[in-house]
């Protein structure tokens, strides 16, 4: 008896390790891997990831393929490579906590043929704004 009910509070803590993984409010993942990027592709509309402070370019991939809205304005910096990635994403795109982009990215995400939101850009080159102008 005493060998099962240990079995049962074995399993079940590793069921609440699993599921610490990706906190049910997903504003408090600080980093993502790109495998929990693709169990957030399962989440239906807006995915609210204020959280993060950073993400990879493999993670931007996966991301990039969410159905709904994205708010990641946790982002202070996104790669160009990440850029180009999220500029393929179909729907709402709240980038509003980066506060420059380079040449490359800003041109990227010109491209993003859904809401896109860039509030927070403190500084932003001439090329990149007339490119992004003339899109």
């Amino acid at each position: 008896m005493r060998y099962a009910a240990w079995m049962v509070a074995a399993v079940l803590g590793g069921v609440a390790a699993a599921a610490d993984q990706l906190p049910e409010n997903t504003n408090e993942i600080k980093t993502l891997t790109v495998e929990q990027a693709q169990e957030l592709l399962q989440h239906e509309g807006e995915l609210d990831l204020g959280g993060l402070a950073t993400l990879s370019d493999e993670a931007a991939r996966v991301l990039s393929q969410h159905k709904g809205g994205l708010n990641l304005i946790g982002l202070t910096t996104l790669s160009d490579e990440a850029a180009r990635a999220l500029s393929q994403h179909e729907g709402e795109l709240d980038l509003g906590g980066l506060t420059t982009l380079s040449d490359e990215a800003a041109k990227a995400l010109s491209q993003h043929e859904g809401e896109l939101n860039l509030s927070g850009l403190t500084t932003l080159s001439d090329e990149a704004a007339g490119g992004a102008v003339g899109q």
